[in-house]
């Protein structure tokens, strides 16, 4: 199977409807499983998930930021990618908890993000055909 993208976003607001859109711009729709509330994320990672799937965050404030650490054990499968409100000094080390594979703020403009899900994108693909190559 190919991999997945657990996409969490709390609230409509523009910073979100950007992120959203950048992740449309590089991973296929049937590819993204969309999330608006922590605890239905945190249901979703309760079963499994493919290989090479990644886990894109979004939190809207830093008690948002905290509440997410109560996944980190259930991030251990997944590459994580996360975007926080500020570039405080508790905030980014709340954010490292999570062990992101790329960290950005919610006020950019996610041209780096995409070109970090277009490359783990890429890998996931190689991973995949690297796997049938073996089963033939």
């Amino acid at each position: 199977m190919a991999m997945q993208l657990l996409l969490y976003l709390s609230g409509d607001d523009e910073n979100n409807k950007r992120l959203e859109a950048a992740v449309h711009k590089v991973i296929p729709a049937g590819r993204i499983e969309p999330f608006k509330r922590l605890d239905d994320f945190r249901e979703r990672l309760r079963r499994p998930v493919e290989p090479d799937s990644i886990a894109v965050l979004s939190a809207s404030n830093q008690e948002e930021l905290r509440q997410m650490q109560l996944l980190r054990g259930l991030l251990t499968e997944i590459y994580v990618v996360l975007v926080i409100p500020d570039r405080g000094k508790s905030t980014i080390e709340l954010a490292h908890h999570l062990l992101p594979r790329f960290l950005s703020q919610k006020d950019s403009d996610f041209a780096d993000l995409e070109k970090v899900l277009t490359r783990m994108y890429i890998n996931s693909q190689k991973s995949d055909d690297w796997k049938l190559s073996k089963e033939l």
